[in-house]
């Protein structure tokens, strides 16, 4: 199955914007280096092309927070977790 271009670009668009506000969300991972930040965002943009398209903002949520714990060896259980992903845009809210 070849995947389009545009799909892998928001689902990367996505994984990076998890990232992102994971980091300033969590006090744990301010000092994540560069390449563990590279590999967390691939992992997340594989994990999502699995089950890209879709409209379900929830689903891709919880697919984001399975791929970080699984990726960051598991997560503080007080620490920041994705709550949800806009399907449209690709802008994530978090929740404490």
């Amino acid at each position: 199955m070849t995947l389009s271009p545009a799909l892998e670009r928001f689902a990367t668009l996505i994984a990076d914007n998890v990232v992102s506000a994971y980091i300033r969300e969590s006090e744990s991972s301010r000092g994540l280096g560069l390449p563990v930040r590279e590999i967390v965002v691939s992992r997340l943009a594989h994990a999502l092309l699995r089950v890209l398209p879709t409209d379900d903002g929830a689903f891709l949520a919880t697919t984001c927070n399975f791929t970080l714990a699984d990726t960051l060896g598991g997560m503080d259980t007080r620490g920041p977790r994705v709550e949800m992903v806009d399907p449209d845009d690709g802008s994530v809210t978090m929740r404490a």
